[in-house]
């Protein structure tokens, strides 16, 4: 009887392990979100991206990285320019490295922006 039992939760084990390795590899869906809006603050970070705070209609704090797939007419350069795109997790802008200053914003996926 306790042999069985020790086997039971022997097996239960190595059926968490397996699930929780397979979660590692299969890949997950990531889901993203638009947004838009006329750049008030523009901002280079330490951590090779760019803090942009856009006003409405979906604004807000973004953060456009080298990885973003970015159209036209390239990433966020100045106040005044609109964005367009797609987001989809929270990132962080290094503003200054001493004192650590690090403000908090969203990944951009995609975006396009105007001249």
């Amino acid at each position: 009887m306790l042999a069985a039992l020790q086997r039971s939760v022997a097996a239960l084990v190595v059926l968490a392990m397996l699930l929780g390795f397979l979660s590692l590899i299969v890949p997950r869906v990531a889901h993203a979100f638009p947004f838009g809006g006329q750049i008030g603050t523009v901002r280079p970070c330490f951590n090779n991206a760019i803090y942009a705070m856009l006003g409405p209609p979906r604004g807000g704090p973004f953060i456009w990285t080298p990885a973003t797939k970015t159209y036209q007419f390239g990433p966020p350069r100045r106040s005044g320019q609109w964005l367009l795109g797609l987001a989809n997790s929270p990132y962080y802008c290094i503003v200054s490295r001493t004192p650590l200053i690090v403000w908090p914003g969203t990944n951009i996926q995609m975006m396009g922006s105007s001249r």
